[in-house]
């Protein structure tokens, strides 16, 4: 091996990784790669941006547009809603209906979108007859990716492995080449299903198995977090709107009802006005409200810094900071359970430029994270600290800024706080403030113990949300009832949806309070779904995930709106956006004509899918602007950066190298060995990382191999692009594993119970298939 074939090898390695670890976006990832594969010389700049011209790209792209197309003009929304009507409630029926309907999508369109445009009619089908949304999701997300096998538009390895083996003088793939055996792997994955979907399939109740309103709201367990608040006349609340209120951020709840005199007005928005009378439904947790009212009597003032003056011997501030490739960082400080094993308290972290004094406790530490610690010089276990962080004491200057973060709430006799510990007032969990020391007449306690009981007198010495408090104690007089009923929830105007992530959405990482989510859209999020489990407390401060599955409420019109978002699918059909039906006739005869074009040979597929895209965008099946959002650019910008990948490591000679391995090894078994190998490589890799990038690393190294061993290159192309496509395994392996996940209330586990056997079954059926009708 010589060093340039190392170093290029070490390259890759670091984009696999980087590619696994999604620490940065995968085409980003791979335009870093191409940068470094060009000022290092592995490729000449001649191509280096070869790949944003390749054919391959072209007809990626022009089968976005025509995608957009056939979801636009409704043509697919036909085609799913007809399945109901014609079989039934019959599951097994449903299933073979619902995979043959996503196959024959896929086949031209996207999988993703084949499988988003699918969501509202299955969810729907679901809902009608019963049958648990999780029978009938995972089939639809496989059945799209198993039906993108079928042809060579269908799936991005498809469409490579053509482009990669006609820039490399070998005949090509035709449109249909795939067929047969995509056909066959995916008639015989709804033949599994038919035979191991009652013992493999998971029964969730899923988020939406639901047939009515009511049934949506017992399926959420709302009325196990619903109660009301009563506003008694001469409230301070009284006369004030909803927003000036800051109820909901005081008490932690979603106001998503008022009863007025008997009558019901659902969904309030923040202008409503409060009225002495006003009974409003709220979702939240009364227990956690009625705890807030044992400090909604405590007295709140600013800590002045003389008030530790004269502890400060017996007071110390230091700074820790979490190191590179500590084993702390991705954990929280309750989990590390930090005052205990420590004996200070946490009143801060410094994250770059930023200050963070909010929801310390549920944190995640990043490396080079300055945790800012306040406890008593005899009781702070510095050395301990030292084990595990890189350890400073803050200097007078420093340790007087902390001090002056800090606030007191006094504790008065009859305050409900009284005679309560530290852990049981739940302070730091119900208002987000954390404790970081208590004033008890001339003496000061710092690093207090969770099991340190609050006196009268005490004053409090916290840190964090303190407008929370300040509104808590601010809202006067208001009383508990239990639940009036969800009847306000609904009315004509107003309603009840799930929605999902979208694949590649831009929510995910970011919680409901950084979207801004209720003031943009106009729509509460009452409850999540995620991996199979109900979440309903603390939503806004929740960082969202692909899979996860939302319950909104809210106006028609606004979810109506919300549809439109890339960023999310509502799975119901009254919300989904009106088509261009009297278009759809252009949508057909376009992807026919691309379908002409490439079976007489009289196009190329780049060239008669351009045509056919050009044609959606003349004929005004589509806007310019809906065909722009209707590309996966970030799957475009992959596969064109990822190109040049395999130009380097045949002229490096890293393909011969690795080629050379393969037929050492697995060449004396014979052809079928080879094969094998090279697809369960693939798809490895594909679980891994992405399809694409799968077949352009194998490539070169399949090519080299075939040629040493005398096999036919076509072979081994489509058996690698094939097995490249099929990620089943978990459901981060391919986005539409992650749209269904929370629609169906999926573990993770139980893709893995039913997408690895699966998974085999195509992988030994692709190494015995393809040279049958590809011979070696």
């Amino acid at each position: 091996m010589t060093l340039e074939i190392g170093l290029l090898l070490l390259l890759l390695m670091g984009m696999a990784y980087v590619f696994f670890t999604e620490k940065l976006p995968i085409e980003l990832t791979a335009f870093a790669g191409l940068v470094v594969l060009v000022m290092g010389g592995f490729i000449p700049v001649s191509a280096a941006f070869t790949g944003f011209s390749s054919p391959a790209v072209i007809t990626m792209l022009s089968i976005f547009f025509v995608s957009t197309a056939i979801l636009n003009t409704g043509l697919a929304d036909r085609v799913g809603y007809g399945v109901h009507r014609l079989l039934g409630g019959q599951e097994r029926l449903l299933v073979v209906a619902i995979m043959t309907v996503a196959g024959i999508l896929s086949a031209f369109m996207n999988n993703i979108a084949a499988t988003a445009v699918m969501l509202p009619a299955v969810a729907s089908i679901s809902r009608r007859t019963g049958v648990a949304p999780s029978r009938l999701f995972m089939p639809l997300s496989f059945g799209a990716i198993l039906g993108g096998t079928t042809t060579l538009v269908g799936t991005p390895p498809n469409i490579l492995a053509a482009e990669l083996l006609q820039e490399r003088g070998h005949q090509s793939f035709g449109l249909f080449d795939f067929l047969p055996v995509g056909g066959t792997l995916l008639l015989v994955g709804m033949v599994f299903f038919l035979l191991t979907g009652d013992r493999l399939l998971p029964r969730h109740a899923g988020a939406a198995s639901v047939s009515a309103r009511s049934d949506l709201v017992q399926v959420y367990q709302l009325h196990e977090t619903f109660f009301s608040i009563r506003i008694p006349p001469g409230s301070p609340l009284d006369g004030q709107t909803l927003g000036d209120t800051a109820l909901g951020s005081a008490l932690g709840v979603q106001v998503v009802g008022i009863l007025r005199e008997g009558r019901g007005r659902p969904a309030p928005e923040a202008g409503s006005v409060l009225l002495g009378g006003d009974v409003l439904l709220v979702q939240g947790s009364a227990g956690n409200v009625r705890e807030l009212f044992r400090v909604r009597g405590a007295e709140f003032t600013e800590a002045r810094p003389s008030d530790l003056a004269e502890d400060s011997e017996r007071v110390t501030g230091v700074s820790a900071r979490v190191g590179q490739g500590s084993p702390l960082v991705g954990r929280t400080l309750r989990e590390l359970r930090f005052r205990e094993r420590f004996g200070g308290v946490v009143m801060g972290v410094r994250r770059g430029e930023a200050s963070i004094d909010r929801g310390l406790a549920t944190l995640t530490l990043e490396e080079e994270d300055e945790l800012l610690v306040l406890g008593p010089r005899a009781g702070l276990d510095e050395a301990a600290l030292e084990h595990h962080f890189h350890v400073t004491t803050l200097d007078r200057k420093r340790f007087r800024a902390l001090l002056e973060q800090l606030h007191v709430i006094r504790v008065p006799e009859d305050s409900g706080l009284v005679d309560r510990t530290i852990g049981e007032s739940r302070i730091r969990e119900l208002v987000g403030l954390t404790i970081g020391g208590i004033l008890r007449g001339d003496e000061t306690i710092v690093g207090i113990d969770p099991e340190e009981q609050i006196r009268a007198g005490d004053r409090l010495l916290v840190a964090g949300e303190v407008e929370r408090l300040q509104s808590l104690i601010a809202l006067g007089a208001v009383e508990i009832q239990p639940a009036a009923g969800t009847s306000a929830l609904e009315s004509d105007g107003i309603g009840l949806v799930e929605a999902t992530l979208a694949p590649r959405s831009r929510s995910a990482g970011r919680t409901l309070m950084d979207l801004r989510f209720r003031e943009r859209t106009g729509l509460q999020v009452l409850a999540v779904w995620r991996e199979g489990e109900l979440i309903h407390e603390d939503l806004a401060r929740m960082p969202l995930r692909f899979g996860d599955a939302l319950l909104l409420h809210g106006p028609w019109k606004r979810i109506r709106l919300l549809a439109s978002d890339r960023d999310f699918v509502v799975l119901s059909e009254s919300a989904r956006e009106e088509r261009r039906t009297k278009k759809a006739p252009f949508a057909l005869g376009a992807l026919l004509l691309m379908v002409l074009l490439v079976v007489t040979g009289f196009q190329p597929i780049h060239v008669a899918a351009f045509t056919a895209a050009t044609l959606v965008v003349l004929t005004g099946a589509i806007t310019m602007e809906e065909a722009y959002r209707g590309v996966e650019w970030r799957a475009v910008f992959l596969v064109a950066a990822i190109l040049p990948v395999g130009v380097a490591m045949e002229s490096t000679g890293a393909a011969s190298l690795l080629s050379e391995a393969v037929t050492r090894h697995a060449g004396p078994h014979g052809p079928y060995a080879v094969l094998a190998g090279l697809v369960l490589l693939a798809s490895l890799l594909s679980q891994a990382l992405d399809g694409a990038p799968a077949v352009v690393l194998l490539t070169p190294v399949a090519l080299t191999a075939a040629d040493s061993l005398g096999i036919n290159s076509r072979t081994v192309m489509m058996a690698i692009s094939l097995a490249a496509s099929a990620a089943f395994m978990t459901p981060f392996s391919h986005k539409a594993n992650l749209l269904v996940m929370g629609a169906g209330g999926y573990r993770v586990a139980d893709y893995l119970r039913v997408g690895t056997p699966l998974t085999v079954v195509v992988l030994a059926l692709i190494t015995l298939l393809v040279p049958v009708f590809f011979p070696f």
